[in-house]
């Protein structure tokens, strides 16, 4: 079986069964919406972690 017959094999199997796609568009927009929800939270404690480090930076170059 050539490489273009066995591509074709492939989209018609999801072609056949479009739960299959739906299914998996939708985890992939859950999984995105996840990662973006995380990172807008952990955006204060990574600014306090920084100013934190910066201050401590401040602090030693001062002695």
């Amino acid at each position: 079986m050539s490489a273009s017959i066995a591509s074709v094999q492939g989209v018609l199997f999801l072609l056949r069964r479009p739960g299959r796609v739906l299914s998996l568009a939708a985890g992939l927009v859950a999984a995105l919406l996840y990662l973006w929800y995380a990172a807008v939270r952990s955006v204060p404690a990574v600014r306090r972690r920084k100013a934190a480090l910066r201050a401590d930076r401040r602090r030693s170059r001062e002695q």
